[in-house]
C-alpha cells in the first residue's frame, strides 16, 4: 500500500512539474481487460490446459506406480531377507524422493509454459499500446489496475482518456490481417 502510495506520489510530483512546462497528455487503460479479450487468448489457454493436464496424467502415472511399489513391499516383505528388505526401502525411497521433486518442478514448468505462451500476447498488446498512444498524442499510458485488481486510476477527468477500447480494436483489426 505504501509503495502504491509513494508511486502515485511521485506521479503527481511528476504530471505537476512537467505541466507547468507545457501539456502533459495521460492516458490509461484496463490491461487486464485487453488480455483476456484478445482473440488469441482462448488458443493460449486450450495449450496451457492441455498442457497442465498432461503433467498431471504423468504424476498420477508416478503416484500410482509408487502406491504399487510400497503395496507389493508391503505384501511380500515378510518372505524377503533382511538385504533385500534393505534394497528394496532404497528403491522406495529413491521414488518418493523423485516423485516429490517432479512435484516440485511441475509449478515451476507450469509458469515457465504460462509466460512462453503469453509473451506474444503481451508483445502484441504492448505494440497496440504504442501505437494507439502515438495516435493520441499521449506522453504516458499508465494501467488502470495493478495485476492482483487494485485501481491505480481513481478518478479521471474524462473517459476520452482510458484508451482500453482503442487498444481492443487495433489488436481486433491486425488479428484479422494476419
Amino acid at each position: 500500500m505504501f509503495r502504491k502510495l509513494a508511486s502515485l506520489f511521485f506521479l503527481f510530483l511528476f504530471v505537476v512539474s512537467t505541466s507547468a512546462f507545457g501539456q502533459l497528455n495521460i492516458g490509461y487503460l484496463n490491461t487486464q481487460e485487453v488480455m483476456t479479450q484478445m482473440p488469441e487468448r482462448s488458443q493460449v489457454q486450450q495449450e496451457l490446459n492441455s498442457f497442465i493436464q498432461e503433467k498431471r496424467q504423468e504424476l498420477q502415472q508416478k503416484t500410482t506406480e509408487f502406491q504399487d511399489a510400497v503395496a507389493e513391499f508391503q505384501q511380500n516383505q515378510d518372505s524377503m531377507s533382511e538385504t533385500e528388505i534393505q534394497n528394496r526401502e532404497q528403491q522406495l525411497a529413491q521414488m518418493e524422493t523423485e516423485m516429490t521433486q517432479f512435484r516440485q518442478g511441475l509449478q515451476q514448468q507450469i509458469q515457465q509454459r504460462r509466460a512462453k505462451l503469453l509473451e506474444p500476447l503481451y508483445n502484441k498488446m504492448n505494440e497496440a499500446i504504442s501505437t494507439v498512444a502515438e495516435r493520441n498524442d499521449l506522453d504516458f499510458v499508465i494501467n488502470e489496475a495493478t495485476t492482483n485488481g487494485e485501481s491505480v486510476v481513481y478518478y479521471a477527468a474524462s473517459e476520452k482518456l482510458d484508451i482500453t477500447e482503442q487498444v481492443l480494436q487495433y489488436i481486433n483489426e491486425t488479428s484479422d490481417q494476419n
